[in-house]
């Protein structure tokens, strides 16, 4: 079921949409005031989920344990790749 809302504007602006007659002004502002909702539920939306970040730790502490006893160091490979990727920049 739909529901009815209005608002006030200028008549100077009434008179302007008028003239855009070709524009569907009531599904331009449904979309607005949608997006517009959406963007501040987003922001009113905890910012970390403690559910997921136990399983993002549980998942770290998982994979972690796989590389035990190997020579693999995570910060290294990080430090790598990122040379790999940058090392383009210092090339003349």
């Amino acid at each position: 079921m739909s529901e009815i809302v209005t608002f006030r504007i200028t008549r100077r602006l009434k008179e302007r949409m008028s003239r855009l007659r070709h524009i569907n002004w009531s599904e331009l502002l449904r979309a607005a005031v949608e997006r517009s909702v959406e963007e501040e539920e987003r922001k009113l939306r905890p910012k970390r989920d403690p559910v997921r970040v136990e399983g993002a730790v549980a998942e770290m502490d998982r994979l972690a344990s796989l590389a035990e006893g190997s020579k693999w160091v995570g910060a290294e490979e990080v430090i790598r790749w990122r040379k790999k990727r940058y090392s383009y920049s210092t090339r003349a």
